[in-house]
């Protein structure tokens, strides 16, 4: 007997096991309903007030696409534009890099020249112009000299004069 109570007590338990799930189950099932409905309700709410906003979303779209191509193309052009200026520029600064080089290098030609000719030109002043004067200084110097000789000979006629022994004291 002690089986057979055991086995009754589980069936019974096991009965009100099932009978508890059942009505879990249909409440489970009764809340997916209602919140089913909610989600319902909350979405015919959201798509109502979304719509007027998708369609003003629409309308700017749509207004602003024509301007938003001629923004685009204009960009495209000042782009072009700006590209073929700095192209422009570039050239202008090239040729003008070009032209300064030119000029740089006549300057350096003309300062050589120029130094060149002032070389020249003292070597010729040497030659023409100190060559005979220095020529003229020896000449003049030489003059002197000997206008000194004759003079101090007729000086020295005046001092033989005085007697010797009066020379070596002085």
């Amino acid at each position: 007997m002690a089986h057979e109570t055991l086995l009754t007590i589980f069936i019974i338990l096991a009965a009100a096991a099932i009978v508890l799930q059942a009505f879990a189950m249909f409440g489970i099932y009764m809340e997916i309903r209602r919140l089913h409905s909610d989600v319902t309700g909350i979405r015919s709410e959201v798509m109502q007030r979304l719509d007027p906003l998708t369609r003003s979303v629409t309308d700017i779209v749509t207004d602003t696409r024509e301007p938003l191509r001629t923004v685009m193309s204009n960009l495209v052009d000042v782009s072009r534009t700006l590209r073929e200026g700095t192209n422009n520029v570039d050239a202008v600064v090239d040729e003008l890099m070009d032209k300064c080089r030119l000029q740089i290098i006549r300057i350096d030609q003309t300062i050589a020249g120029i130094l060149e000719k002032i070389e020249k030109t003292t070597t010729t002043v040497q030659r023409n112009i100190i060559g005979p004067v220095a020529e003229v200084s020896a000449i003049v110097k030489g003059v002197q000299a000997g206008m000194n000789f004759f003079l101090s000979r007729r000086r020295t006629g005046h001092a033989s004069e005085v007697p010797q022994d009066e020379q070596m004291f002085i």
